[in-house]
């Protein structure tokens, strides 16, 4: 495997300008969030988004997340609920996701690995949601770390750039570029909303139940 081409963040417009040319030729690439590192692939491209799925060992059944350049193209392309539209508005960009039906359900079809009846939808407030507004397609994106590790270690996600060069040497992963961001802080991953009816917080993460709750429920 050739190895990783480690991109400064300190330079986060050419940093990400090289990301968005390498997913928008079918490669994959790693950069940080406030949470952990990300893998990030091209949402359209099933070959590129296959190599996620398997270094990580991650299964077939287990979308990507879909990260969205606004909530506007999110809208236009999912089923978007008050109470999902009251969660955009108030906590997006965040550390959030919205399980989000398929405004044509052919879409799902067309791309099972981003979840056939709805998605895993976000708007990210840093490096990730630049690179959304620079690529062609959406970002489809998951966290550095094995998916099928037996042990805590092998599932711990990188929060740093040396984490994600050990999990590429390790794994085979196919990342072309890395930005390199620092150490993570969080350690934490998003919180997920089913809104494909009630609103249901289906994991907790970063945003605190309490503050969706306060989202959803004050006018």
């Amino acid at each position: 495997m050739p190895a990783i081409r480690v991109l400064p963040g300190s330079d986060a417009a050419a940093a990400l300008d090289a990301c968005a040319a390498a997913l928008d030729a079918g490669s994959v690439v790693a950069l940080p969030t406030r949470r952990w590192y990300m893998l990030c692939a091209d949402s359209t491209d099933p070959v590129a988004c296959r190599r996620i799925f398997d270094a990580k060992g991650r299964p077939a059944g287990k979308p990507l997340a879909l990260v969205m350049p606004s909530t506007a193209a999110v809208a236009a392309r999912f089923t978007f609920s008050p109470a999902a539209a009251r969660l955009a508005e108030r906590l997006w960009p965040g550390d959030l996701a919205l399980l989000l039906p398929w405004r044509n359900p052919e879409d799902g079809r067309r791309h099972p690995w981003l979840g056939e009846g709805a998605a895993m939808v976000t708007r990210d407030p840093g490096l990730l949601g630049d690179l959304a507004a620079r690529t062609r397609n959406p970002p489809a994106t998951s966290v550095v770390s094995r998916s099928d590790g037996r042990t805590p270690q092998r599932r711990a996600p990188a929060l740093s750039p040396a984490a994600v060069q050990a999990f590429a040497e390790a794994y085979d992963a196919p990342v072309e570029l890395l930005v390199d961001g620092g150490v993570c802080p969080l350690g934490v991953g998003l919180t997920v909303v089913d809104c494909a009816a009630e609103p249901t917080v289906v994991r907790v993460g970063a945003v605190h139940p309490r503050a969706v709750e306060a989202a959803l429920g004050e006018p």
